[in-house]
């Protein structure tokens, strides 16, 4: 098995920041309502279940980060506008998700270009 890419472990280094954002601010700074560490439970599970699949450069890993990137980038951007407590928490899981889009994107065009 080969090394992962700079791409591949960039994305997953993405991927473990942006769920210790989610927990920071729904866990910790900016706890929504009693069930606050369900929340943040719930919005980091699949972006830790996410960082080994891109280490091991898989392709169902990099076309779900791709996807999975959407969603947080919706959430964020919708925290964003509305809520103004949580406007910082916002720009980086807004940003973190662009990240990973873009960074999932290329792993993907990079895999199928050394595919032949």
């Amino acid at each position: 098995m080969s090394r992962p890419t700079k791409t591949r472990r960039f994305g997953a280094g993405v991927a473990l920041a942006m769920a210790l954002v989610w927990i920071a601010w729904y866990g910790w700074l900016v706890p929504a309502a009693s069930l606050s560490w369900l929340m943040a439970a719930i919005g980091a599970l699949p972006l830790l279940l996410l960082a080994p699949g891109l280490l091991r450069e898989s392709a169902v890993a990099g076309l779900s980060g791709g996807l999975l990137a959407l969603f947080y980038l919706a959430h964020g951007v919708m925290e964003l506008l509305a809520n103004p407590e949580a406007r910082i928490l916002a720009s980086l899981s807004s940003l973190g998700a662009l990240a990973l889009f873009f960074l999932s994107v290329h792993a993907l065009r990079v895999e199928r270009v050394q595919r032949g």
